[in-house]
């Protein structure tokens, strides 16, 4: 029996922690919760939608830790394997979210996972869109820390044989990833300084192989994702204002500093700069195009054809 503690970030949207523990309790009756001793923490960011109040009154088994309102996302996640680490001295955290859901017999499937596991790895779940279950929506991904080039293996593919295969990648997407205390202390926390919100789980991967862990996925391990809850871009809100923010919000995955803080730690050329460079040349290139044909008057006639 392994000591497991789910650390669950949470900031508002109480309907998705709704589902996330509802989910949780009925899973239960399967050999992973049976066989284990789970705990679930919550770190509530500073919610204002009565998420505090909501859990204690339904769920008084779960611990509920209060952040400060800026902790972020790591910031949270740290705070929550703070204190399962320190005070209830598990030995693994399950990195979870409020918007994902188990299916196919996931913890069944993990929990033969973690009978067989060999000390040395991360385990790491594939993901799919909630709304097109049958598509992926990443299952981990490759960087290349010469050219900078990052993938996501499997993105937006129709689920086949060529990604049901146990893979061994450089990176995981933070989202039922399973991480025994040892690789913790020897890699240390997520970073919340560098990366508050966006590449968290990226640095913490490559962290990870550096130190000479596998970021191992597990095609059995699936867990559909709510996209919806994504952060900040000019792709959803094309005005002036939002595309700016989007370079420098905390809250968007486009946030210019935080590339460069990335590449300067990751990256081994300056070369790989240039991918850098290129990506945000083609992200402005969109907004301008945008913005061009609205002036222009083509913009408002396709808008009023679709």
């Amino acid at each position: 029996m392994s000591k497991i503690a789910f650390v669950i970030p949470v900031f508002n949207r109480l309907k998705y922690t709704k589902e996330c523990l509802e989910i949780l309790e009925k899973q239960k009756s399967t050999h992973f919760f049976e066989k284990n001793d789970i705990a679930v923490i919550v770190s509530n960011d500073g919610s204002t939608d009565g998420t505090d109040e909501w859990i204690r009154s339904n769920y008084p088994e779960v611990i509920v830790l209060e952040g400060t309102g800026n902790l972020w996302y790591s910031g949270s996640l740290n705070l929550g394997i703070k204190y399962a680490l320190e005070k209830l001295r598990s030995d693994f955290i399950m990195v979870w979210e409020n918007d994902i859901y188990p299916v196919d017999n996931y913890f069944d499937n993990l929990q033969d996972i973690l009978e067989k596991w060999d000390a040395k790895t991360l385990i790491c779940s594939k993901l799919y869109y909630k709304v097109q279950p049958n598509v992926i929506f990443g299952m981990g991904g490759t960087f290349n820390s010469r050219t900078g080039l990052r993938n996501l293996i499997g993105r937006m593919k129709i689920d086949s044989p060529q990604y049901d295969k146990i893979m061994e990648v450089d990176w995981f997407l933070g989202q039922g990833v399973l991480i025994h205390r040892d690789i913790i202390e020897k890699v240390g926390y997520f970073d919340a300084v560098n990366f508050p919100q966006y590449h968290a789980d990226i640095d913490y991967s490559l962290r990870a192989k550096n130190a000479g862990y596998k970021n191992i996925v597990y095609p059995n391990l699936k867990l559909l994702n709510d996209t919806e809850t994504t952060g900040i871009s000019h792709a959803k809100n094309k005005s002036l204002r939002v595309f700016l923010d989007s370079l420098f919000s905390l809250r968007s995955n486009t946030n210019i500093i935080k590339d460069i803080k990335f590449y300067r730690r990751h990256t081994s050329s300056i070369f790989a700069y240039l991918t850098l460079i290129n990506r945000y040349l083609v992200y402005t290139g969109s907004f301008i195009k945008w913005a061009v044909l609205g002036w222009l008057g083509v913009r408002r006639k396709n808008e009023e054809l679709a």
